[in-house]
């Protein structure tokens, strides 16, 4: 089996139970990879996963190792209590409570580097749970998240990714000097939910959706309901590669004009008008122009801050509001930089709306910022 999928499932399968922790302390707060995968209150716990078939010894052996760590730690703080879960492949789901000999036993060879003094306080204060599979884990959180938040099981499935997106960047955008602020409250999941204001959506945290059903899910849950839409200023971030062809970019521009431009009629007053800004991250310069070539050929105004040839970049030009006269769908955003210099000089609220394939852009921005990780540039199309 390749190893970097089995990590990535026990990494999962960790965080499913850190959900599962926040979920089920609510008044607490859960600290997560600080001393050990995640602690509460005085408990600290170690999550393993191992859907290997071992015998008997090899699996004992799979408890010794996270055994020793706990150990250790307690033989530092005799104050803190610990929790082993470990999923092995064909034990049944059972908590158990250790004696001094089932601990020996587990210890072996390691079993004298510690005082029988030792050993009693730790046993007094461990437990070993032989955790449920990926699966029964994966559908208790799901049906979590459908009960506390009155979600469908398909809404469910797509706020786990939410939540487990939220977690990893918990984890990864604060590096282990600042590990304390690691850490996850319901009070923090309830707010991520019900605002929707930082919404990062990770496709690999949806295994189980197929590709139709999350992007109908993402449509539905985040782009449908705004139908009376607010001229807001709205950025679409989008990541293409040298593989995006220029006919789906062009598709995608277009898609993005008709549902989300309010210009093409006279009597729209003019403070009800309003078009997007379009970033393509990561497109070749070269196509960039094909493209914009295409769309003046098809009578389109192009308006991407650039006045005349060689002229330097003017952010009140691209800031020019649409007209019935100058025919303006969508605005063009050709570099990062520009894009930074214009969101920090809004008048008007703001919006950011980024779709990637590999890595989001790093933007900041205090207002809405919706995340989505897509595999193909032409799912976005039908997202939005």
């Amino acid at each position: 089996m390749d190893g970097a999928y089995v990590a990535i499932k026990g990494f999962k399968y960790q965080f499913d139970r850190s959900i599962l922790e926040v979920f089920n302390n609510p008044s607490i707060t859960v600290r997560i990879e600080q001393l050990q995968d995640y602690e509460f209150d005085n408990y600290f716990v170690q999550v393993k996963y191992h859907d290997t078939d071992y015998t008997a010894p090899q699996q004992k052996q799979k408890i010794k190792k996270p055994l020793l760590q706990l150990l250790d730690q307690h033989k530092a703080d005799k104050s803190k209590k610990f929790i082993l879960f470990i999923y092995l492949k064909g034990v049944a789901h059972n908590k158990k409570i250790f004696s001094v000999s089932d601990l020996d036993s587990i210890l072996g060879n390691k079993k004298d580097n510690y005082t029988a003094s030792e050993k009693t306080s730790f046993v007094e204060n461990f437990t070993l749970i032989h955790a449920h599979d990926f699966v029964t884990q994966y559908n208790e959180v799901i049906e979590k998240i459908k009960t506390l938040y009155s979600k469908s099981i398909a809404e469910a499935e797509l706020y786990y990714s939410i939540i487990s997106s939220h977690l990893l960047d918990i984890v990864t955008k604060n590096e282990p000097s600042k590990k304390n602020l690691r850490t996850c409250s319901k009070e923090q999941l309830d707010k991520l939910i019900s605002e929707g204001k930082k919404i990062v959506f990770k496709s690999a945290f949806n295994d189980v959706l197929t590709a139709e059903k999350r992007v109908k899910l993402l449509h539905n849950q985040f782009f449908k309901s705004q139908l009376n839409k607010e001229p807001n200023e709205r950025f679409f971030v989008v990541e293409v590669n040298n593989l995006t062809n220029i006919s789906v970019i062009k598709e995608l521009v277009l898609t993005l004009k008709n549902k989300w431009s309010k210009n093409k009629t006279k009597t729209i007053p003019e403070s009800d008008r309003f078009v997007p800004y379009i970033l393509l991250h990561g497109i070749e310069p070269k196509k960039l122009i094909e493209l914009k070539t295409d769309l003046q050929k098809d009578g389109y105004n192009i308006c991407d801050g650039y006045d005349f040839f060689n002229a330097p970049f003017n952010l009140a030009s691209l800031k020019v509001r649409p007209t019935f006269e100058n025919k303006l769908f969508f605005k063009f955003i050709n570099e990062t930089s520009e894009l930074d210099q214009i969101i920090n000089q809004l008048d008007k609220t703001g919006e950011v709306y980024q779709f990637y394939l590999e890595t989001p852009l790093s933007i900041s921005f205090t207002q809405k910022h919706l995340k989505f990780q897509v595999q193909k540039v032409n799912e976005i199309k039908n997202i939005i």
